[in-house]
């Protein structure tokens, strides 16, 4: 029976950020609660859900891999692990974990919302390629035998069938051309340099300000938490960029790391960082002593939790009366292109 729920479990390719939530929030609730790992894993056996998942870490770590192997081993996210990763190894597991709990919230209330307000608009959409697919291969061809050799009528008619092949293949490049992009864009995920990604990030207007709201709030909570834990800011740094090997976090401690031990200061080091926000350099370039700058990076990581948050759901709720606004526009034209002729039509009888 263990080994027919490790292969259910190793057929799904990725854990749902949902159950990545679910199970690093009950571990941190029973960590509060004085459990150990392993009595926290046959609690979370209570859930039949979780069952293969955590029968295969309980393996893993029978086979003594460490607690964040054992999370990659169940496909958490990478970002997740390598955050746990920096934090364990400063002793602030429970910190670590509601610092994760807290981001894999925000993001799975982020996807529910957008599921939620994208569904009518998608709904919409298919039924009007519906429409569409009939009018361009049904209906049009009907009046194009209906009106015959009308001059007058062959006029608007030529028209309102220009405006449809605009319309119907125009919808199919576009829809292609994105599923192309995200297919290509996951495909060069993993093989192009951060610096690439950097450059490449930093020419989109919107996901640019999320990116740099996301990875300012990483490396602001892992120094604060290094910090905390008694480390020099550059013992933190270089903390960060030896228990991260990827990802933007990685590579902006690297960065600075290397330009401090050169004698460069962070008011001429961070402007240089271009997924990084301004309010980082003036809290870094301030002379403050240790236990100030840790305190100061924990208020501006919880300003900047906020800060995402907002981003998103003002975003959001825009997403969906932009999208109703374009099928609206899209579905007018249609009709237009379909009652002209007809009206013209019967002006002629």
């Amino acid at each position: 029976m263990p080994m027919d729920l490790v292969k259910i479990y190793n057929a799904k390719k990725r854990l749902s950020m949902n159950d990545q939530y679910q199970i690093l929030y009950q571990f941190q609730q029973l960590f509060l609660y004085g459990y150990s790992l392993n009595d926290a894993l046959d609690v979370l056996m209570w859930k039949k859900q979780y069952k293969p998942i955590v029968h295969t870490m309980k393996t893993s770590l029978q086979r003594g891999q460490t607690f964040i192997e054992t999370l990659e081993t169940v496909k958490f996210n990478r970002e997740i692990t390598s955050f746990l990763s920096v934090a364990m190894q400063q002793g602030n597991l429970a910190e670590g974990l509601q610092h994760c709990c807290q981001m894999l919230r925000q993001r799975k209330n982020f996807l529910a919302k957008l599921n939620t307000l994208s569904r009518y608009p998608l709904f919409l959409f298919l039924f009007f390629l519906v429409i569409l697919y009939f009018m361009k291969h049904s209906i049009f061809p009907a009046f194009s035998q209906l009106l015959g050799t009308n001059k007058n009528i062959n006029t608007v008619f030529q028209y309102a069938d220009i405006a449809i092949n605009f319309i119907y293949y125009g919808t199919i490049t576009s829809l292609f051309s994105i599923f192309l992009s995200f297919f290509i864009s996951i495909i060069m995920k993993q093989q192009l340099s951060i610096t690439t990604k950097v450059w490449f990030i930093s020419k989109i207007p919107l996901y640019r300000t999320y990116k740099e709201l996301q990875n300012t709030y990483l490396l602001v909570t892992h120094t604060a938490s290094l910090l905390a834990s008694g480390l020099t800011i550059k013992e933190s740094f270089d903390v960060i960029k030896t228990e991260q090997a990827s990802g933007f976090t990685h590579y902006y401690a690297t960065t600075i790391s290397e330009h401090l031990a050169k004698g460069y200061d962070y008011a001429t080091i961070l402007p240089q960082c271009p997924l990084l926000r301004d309010e980082l350099t003036q809290i870094m370039s301030k002379d403050r002593n240790q236990e100030q700058l840790q305190k100061e990076l924990t208020i501006y990581a919880d300003y900047l939790l906020g800060t995402i948050e907002s981003f998103l759901k003002k975003w959001i709720g825009l997403l969906q009366p932009i999208l109703l606004s374009v099928l609206a526009l899209f579905i007018v034209f249609v009709y237009l292109a379909l009652m002209l002729p007809m009206f013209d039509y019967m002006n002629s009888l």
